[in-house]
């Protein structure tokens, strides 16, 4: 087993086994999915299924009794000023949908971390793994150097202007194909024909930097 956190493994590269779940998994579903699966991280998609704040708890309490962290994609780009708030109702990895724009990604990371680097709010003794940690600056300390954060690039102007978006603080960007491929479609650009031509370009314009392409 790995010595590296999450979040190294996410930088090297390496394999981190992520399991999706249904948002309306049962405590007993969310454990015992884990238990069979071995996996490092549980994923929950609120963009496209229906989610409230009870199945993010539940979910969330479910998998960190067994230390496992839960990553969550938000609804939408606009929420992401609401990070700071999942974040408190337990999940451990933020997904940002749809980005294009540097502001989005600032706003992102601003939420995620705490001071000094970012400006979320202290929410008492709420979140991942603050049970464990019970100083203020502790907690604040660990959380900026474990919790992940990513965004999916959906849309030529977000390849476009992948090395602006990726900025200190976003630990991995992926790949949404099927809207890539939509806007593809509607937006043609000379260079850029097909999502691989994307996925190619992205690699080519993040060599040597330090973030994850899922």
């Amino acid at each position: 087993m790995s010595d590296q956190t999450l979040k190294e493994r996410f930088h090297a590269g390496e394999s981190v086994n992520q399991m999706r779940l249904l948002n309306n998994s049962t405590v007993e579903q969310v454990q015992a999915a884990i238990k069979e699966n071995n996996c490092d991280l549980i994923y929950i998609d609120a963009q496209h299924g229906a989610i409230c704040e009870w199945d993010i708890v539940r979910i969330c309490a479910a998998a960190e009794e067994l230390d496992v962290p839960v990553q969550m994609r938000i609804k939408h780009l606009r929420e992401a000023y609401l990070i700071g708030h999942y974040l408190d109702v337990g999940l451990f990895g933020i997904k940002v949908p749809e980005v294009k724009e540097v502001a989005t990604v600032i706003e992102a990371v601003n939420a995620f971390y705490f001071p000094p680097f970012g400006q979320r709010s202290w929410g008492g003794w709420v979140g991942y793994g603050v049970q464990s940690r019970r100083d203020r600056l502790e907690y604040a300390g660990w959380w900026n150097q474990n919790g992940i954060l990513g965004f999916k690039i959906e849309s030529v102007k977000a390849v476009l202007n992948i090395r602006e978006l990726v900025i200190p603080g976003v630990d991995y960007v992926d790949f949404g194909p099927q809207d890539l491929s939509f806007d593809l479609e509607t937006n043609p650009h000379p260079h850029l024909k097909t999502v691989e031509d994307c996925v190619a370009f992205v690699h080519k314009e993040l060599k040597g930097v330090d973030v994850c392409i899922l």
